[in-house]
């Protein structure tokens, strides 16, 4: 597996295998002792974790050949219950659960004092046949000038030579194809049961699985809903009502308030000029310091605010970039752009296979739905060019029928999330008979990293239940406060990179 998981070597392996033997599955301890695993190391977690691999067809026709479908074990600190794990699933759709090991196990470090955490890249993502199309740098993303780029016609050629270097039908990387390799994985490492953990997108997964392999579920934790009966796309709408949310909070606090009068208005007034007449300025490239060309537009600015959105500490500048902006330095929202590198880091082939399959059938229903706010629109319309050149099998209507389960499930939402608000988690929940959907109302997306819920989350593991879980924190407020001057945001942003 060469540096992909950065193994050491010098490792003593009889000593793992036999602490091991003692405290996991047979079938696990046996692959540790055949070398069918291998320990290794992620970035930004200390722990040593186990990695392996497992065979899988591509499609149902042999003459397809195998891929190989990678995993990641995060040992448990005292592993009280061996032929359980926790199954996290990653979000995009397009991200490796693997290179977020340490984000999961910061989520679920209180279930992880009992439970291993188990990590499948699913097909398509990280180290799992990767699909990925070429991108351009963050030089060329900060030039490019969308306003005069016929971009139905980029978007085509983009799009035909990804599909051309993938050179591989899109239509075996779908969710109801990949929840059998999870399923293939569990079995393979011998656990009889799993607790399931998605984030965003792989909240989608997790109840697909949920529905393939109702017997290997004991609970499951959706973070960021996605309702299997809607679209992606109407992310559009929960990003205006985020924004709104920012500049309501922005209003009724004196100090940004009095900072930023009518920062809606200096918005919306912002968009208008930048879309009839955009900006080419130099600024600083925000990881190098070289002088760039940046061409501002109306779709770029939107597209910076719309990620930073998603962060605490992002967000808290969104108001000063604004202002600054508006009064001709673009510094700030330099700043917020550097974060949009991180859509780079999704394997776009797959992301690509998930919406075309299972998220443009919707938009083309109800279209109207779909298209009413700015970003929607955006995603619509590239959707209609990419898709049909794509050529992805659609999926077959059960899809999008609501998961009937009697299983344990907490449904966790931001009050504040740009991408799956908690009127998502309440459409999911309409056939599960045993659920509870709890609502951080100052957080954003992602709310296990956020709040108090890693807690909520172990308990609600080791009971199978919500009864008598305290949840009351899960309301405590975790906003950042506004950035007002300059120096402080120049401080905030190079943080936030480091």
């Amino acid at each position: 597996m060469k540096t992909m998981f950065n193994l050491r070597k010098t490792l003593s392996k009889l000593t793992l295998v036999s602490a091991l033997m003692l405290s996991t599955s047979t079938a696990f301890a046996n692959k540790i002792a055949h070398n069918e695993l291998e320990p290794c190391y992620m970035d930004g977690l200390d722990d040593r974790l186990m990695c392996g691999s497992i065979k899988r067809p591509l499609s149902d026709n042999p003459d397809d050949g195998e891929i190989d479908i990678h995993f990641a074990i995060i040992p448990a600190i005292k592993p009280s219950y061996p032929d359980e794990a926790v199954l996290g699933f990653a979000g995009g759709p397009g991200q490796g659960a693997i290179e977020l090991a340490a984000v999961f196990n910061r989520n679920l470090r209180f279930a992880r004092e009992s439970r291993d955490i188990l990590l499948v890249d699913q097909r398509g993502t990280g180290f799992s046949h990767k699909l990925q199309c070429e991108s351009d740098d963050l030089t060329s993303q900060f030039a490019f000038n969308d306003v005069i780029t016929d971009l139905k016609v980029l978007g085509a050629e983009e799009t035909l030579k990804c599909k051309n270097k993938l050179n591989i039908d899109l239509s075996h990387f779908t969710t109801s194809v990949a929840a059998k390799d999870f399923e293939a994985v569990k079995n393979a490492l011998g656990y009889k049961g799993l607790h399931l953990y998605g984030v965003s997108y792989g909240t989608r997964i997790a109840q697909e699985y949920t529905r393939q392999f109702p017997e290997s579920v004991l609970s499951s934790t959706l973070d960021g809903v996605v309702a299997m009966q809607q679209s992606l796309a109407l992310i559009g709408d929960a990003v205006d009502d985020s924004l709104t949310a920012l500049f309501t909070r922005c209003e009724n606090t004196p100090r940004c308030n009095a900072q930023y009068p009518e920062l809606k208005n200096q918005f919306n007034t912002l968009l208008a000029q930048l879309d009839a007449n955009p900006v080419t300025t130099q600024v600083k490239h925000p990881r190098t310091s070289e002088n760039i060309e940046l061409v501002l537009t109306k779709y770029k600015l939107y597209g910076a605010i719309r990620i930073a959105l998603y962060s605490q500490s992002m967000r808290a500048l969104v108001p000063l970039a604004i202002s600054e902006a508006k009064h001709g330095n673009y510094a700030p929202v330099v700043g917020l752009m550097s974060g949009e590198g991180l859509s780079n880091q999704l394997a776009m082939g797959m992301h690509n296979a998930i919406v075309c399959s299972e998220d443009w059938p919707l938009m083309q229903k109800n279209r109207e739905l779909y298209t009413q706010s700015y970003m929607g629109a955006l995603m619509v319309s590239g959707f209609d060019v990419m898709c049909p050149l794509l050529d992805v099998a659609l999926v077959d209507e059960a899809f999008y029928k609501p998961l009937q389960s009697d299983t344990p499930t907490l449904l966790l939402s931001g009050g504040r999330d740009p991408a799956t608000p908690p009127s998502w988690a309440e459409l999911a929940m309409v056939n599960m008979t045993n659920a509870t959907h709890l609502i951080a109302p100052t957080a954003t997306h992602d709310v296990g990293s956020q709040t108090c819920a890693p807690k909520i989350i172990a308990q609600f593991i080791a009971n199978k239940s919500m009864q008598d879980i305290d949840t009351q924190c899960i309301e405590d407020k975790n906003d950042k406060a506004f950035f007002i001057n300059i120096n402080g945001a120049a401080a905030a942003t190079a943080q936030n990179k480091e």
